[in-house]
């Protein structure tokens, strides 16, 4: 028994007897109004999940019913009965919020699918309603770690079009935080009371991912024994996040072009068009100008997804935000692995902050996750880092080459990371210039002037060779 309200509105007294008959079978909790004036009076006294209303009917029809309906409270869901001639009327009253229609005549199995769907929905929001303080202040932008200038850039653009309902591409290597960028804003949204649904691109093999989209009908292949609903039309009125949008083959392309054209499609082996209302963020960490020119991916699609672009630097460009990621991590696992942990050695920061991290924030935290569950005193050691970011190997000096070295030379290289004779040269080309050195060193200017002490240089020295 699910207990949910159900107020049907129909002046035929047949449908009000049958549809009080069948869904109360079903366990809801079924009230009857024949006329819109004595809904709206129900309305007002009672709280109700969804709203079955006739289209035709005699003083207030079904449009003016669920528009007043909708300032009464906005989160209750509408089906709307209407016969084969007003199928356009009906399909404006979408348009007007209600979430499905059913045609006259119609049997018991149809009520009762349209009913779950909309409940299913409608349960969707009352979840995300309850942890929508909770997102807020999780996946919020003050929650975006980062005080460096390039994420400051990139809050701020994202602060500009998260209002709006413009589609965004997030682009930047793997494990920058594009998905946490996404739910930021989602939750700072217009769309927040709704859902947000994720979707990895690449996880899925194409037929299984067009099915995950687009959901299917009953008997459209081979083991659909039921109708599915797809996650696009799970995610009405909320946001959909296409994670490496990429990897989509040509078909699927092709596909999603035509929904975000359309805002409808068809479920697989289906016949009826769904109409959706969704926001798409996507993302790839692959370059898409490339892959339109190389003939791999549809340039009408590309334009329709990039209507704002927002690149996420890479951690390695962002150094001085390391500590404060650091520190946040620390305390989370701290927490959640129970450790008398309170911070890092000042030599564990400082390799934290040497360091190129190719994984990036993904790979920050999965290392201080580590270093938290390895940790035995109050200060986490260099002993509880990997060897690749303390350098322990038995790699060579580096010496210092001509022209500018690779900054995959100095992920790779010894502990000291910019060892003197490549300091120097930087040094020298920069004219003592600290931020540039940092910049090309892919460090920050904490760690050169560290360094310059530790090698004994003399920073000053330069700048007047200039």
């Amino acid at each position: 028994m699910s207990g949910e309200r159900i107020l049907v509105v129909d002046d035929e007294q047949e449908i009000l007897v049958s549809c009080l008959k069948i869904l109360r079978d079903r366990g809801y909790q079924v009230s009857t109004c024949a006329d819109g004036t004595e809904a709206l009076t129900c309305l007002k006294q009672h709280p109700f999940d969804l709203l079955l209303i006739d289209l035709k009917m005699p003083g207030k029809d079904g449009i003016q019913i669920l528009e007043e309906a909708k300032k009464i409270d906005p989160e209750a869901e509408v089906i709307i009965f209407t016969g084969y001639a007003t199928i356009e009327s009906a399909v404006a009253a979408i348009k007007k919020g209600a979430f499905d229609y059913i045609q006259k005549p119609f049997t018991a199995d149809q009520l009762n699918i349209a009913v779950e769907k909309a409940l299913e929905h409608r349960r969707l929001i009352r979840e995300n309603n309850q942890l929508r303080l909770q997102v807020a202040g999780t996946h919020g932008f003050e929650n975006i770690i980062g005080r460096s200038p390039q994420m400051q850039l990139v809050i701020e653009m994202a602060r500009k079009v998260a209002p709006t309902d413009a589609n965004i591409l997030l682009t930047g290597e793997s494990g920058t935080g594009k998905e946490l960028l996404a739910r930021a804003i989602h939750a700072s949204s217009r769309r927040a009371h709704g859902p947000f649904v994720p979707i990895d691109c690449a996880a899925l093999p194409e037929t299984l991912l067009e099915s995950e989209l687009f959901g299917y009908e009953k008997g459209a292949f081979t083991g659909a024994h039921k109708t599915k609903r797809g996650l696009l039309e799970l995610a009405h009125t909320g946001t959909v996040f296409l994670d490496e949008i990429g990897e989509l083959s040509p078909s699927l392309q092709a596909k999603l072009l035509r929904t975000l054209q359309e805002r409808e499609f068809r479920r697989l082996g289906g016949e009826r068009i769904i109409s959706v209302d969704i926001r798409l963020i996507s993302s790839t960490n692959r370059d898409l100008e490339q892959e339109v020119a190389k003939g791999r991916f549809r340039e009408d699609l590309y334009f329709r997804l990039k209507v704002v672009e927002i690149e996420l630097p890479p951690l390695r460009a962002r150094a001085g935000d390391i500590p404060l990621l650091a520190a946040h991590f620390l305390e989370k696992y701290r927490s959640q692995y129970q450790k008398p942990v309170r911070g890092l050695a000042p030599e564990v920061l400082e390799a934290l902050q040497a360091y190129s991290w190719p994984g990036n924030v993904r790979e920050l935290e999965n290392t201080i996750e580590r270093a938290v569950a390895l940790a035995e005193r109050e200060m986490i050691q260099l002993s509880e880092l990997p060897d690749y970011i303390t350098y322990r190997s038995s790699a060579p000096p580096m010496d210092a080459p001509s022209g500018t070295p690779p900054l995959d030379v100095i992920r790779q290289k010894s502990a000291e990371a910019v060892q003197k004779p490549y300091l120097i040269q930087l040094l020298r080309r920069h004219k003592g210039n600290v931020s540039e050195v940092a910049k090309e060193a892919g460090t920050n200017r904490k760690m050169i002037y560290r360094l310059a002490k530790r090698f004994s240089i003399d920073i000053d020295a330069f700048r007047e060779e200039s």
